[in-house]
């Protein structure tokens, strides 16, 4: 696992700094318009170290996340979390806000932040609002804006305060029983965490049972339960994800990434991935890069 490999810069998670000057007295939270970002100064796909929130307020096109495509809309919200890959075309009319902060660390300390984490973790790449929701979204982004453009007094405070009302925004549009909202998303996102610092080396139920505590029945029936799916499943989806972007955004080998993911037998993970997706690594690399 130790071997360096000559990746490409498609595999780089970018910085803030690198889509733009951004203003020393702000670095927490960036508020721009997107009309200035539809030819972005890092070449196409990439992916970033930071939240990326596009709004959009009028246009047309696609916008594709961890290879799903989404149409583009007056109204669509796109959610990036940090290590997505996205790119997108759309037309040259197209405006909206684009929102962008590194994470949740500017309210370390403060009860906000364990209100804000549970309200990350539900909501979706794409999401589409209308009507009351979207004008009161639309709104608050545009006031946003002008605090970011202006920098009024004490205006950093004013989009840390705007930007957690956002995200409970978001949140109460994707979830319909506030009541148990937090009970779920805490354990999501601890079993998501869990899944993530392990899935390259530990594929079987057991293992995440065992670190919970708790037997393999009772995990099994509670991730069903709360997240509609398998643990196994859950795992093999992160695999497979895992799997794409490196055969679309990095120079490995299909033995490299077998061994990177944990597969000791790349044979085993080729029949694995064609299992999965109906197609073999190598004609998905063929395909995604023929398309980028």
């Amino acid at each position: 696992m130790s071997k360096k490999h000559n990746l490409t810069h498609l595999d780089t998670l970018h910085p803030m700094v690198s889509f733009g000057v951004v203003s020393g007295l702000t670095k927490q939270v960036r508020v721009t318009r997107l009309e200035s970002r539809l030819n972005p100064a890092v070449p196409f796909p990439h992916k970033h170290n930071f939240y990326h929130i596009v709004i959009i307020t009028k246009g047309k096109g696609w916008h594709e996340i961890d290879f799903k495509r989404h149409a583009v809309k007056a109204g669509s919200i796109f959610f990036m979390k940090p290590a997505q890959v996205h790119s997108w075309a759309m037309t040259k009319d197209t405006t909206g806000i684009v929102i962008e902060f590194e994470g949740l660390s500017m309210f370390a300390g403060d009860e906000a932040y364990h209100i804000l984490s549970s309200a990350l973790n539900p909501v979706q790449d794409y999401f589409f609002v209308k009507g009351v929701q979207k004008d009161e979204i639309i709104s608050h982004c545009k006031n946003m804006l002008n605090e970011y453009v202006s920098e009024k007094k004490d205006f950093e405070i004013f989009l840390r305060l705007s930007l957690a009302s956002l995200l409970l925004l978001f949140s109460r549009i994707q979830i319909n029983k506030p009541a148990k909202r937090n009970r779920i998303s805490k354990f999501r996102e601890e079993f998501g965490e869990l899944i993530e610092k392990n899935f390259r080396i530990h594929h079987d139920v057991g293992f995440y049972a065992k670190t919970l505590g708790i037997t393999t029945k009772a995990l099994t029936a509670k991730v069903n339960r709360v997240l509609g799916k398998s643990v196994r499943s859950l795992v093999q989806e992160r695999c497979i994800l895992e799997s794409k972007r490196l055969l679309a955004y990095s120079d490995l080998s299909v033995s490299e990434i077998s061994l990177e993911l944990g597969f000791e037998d790349p044979n085993y993970f080729t029949r694995f991935f064609k299992l999965k997706t109906k197609v073999n690594p190598g004609k998905f690399r063929q395909k995604v890069r023929t398309l980028c």
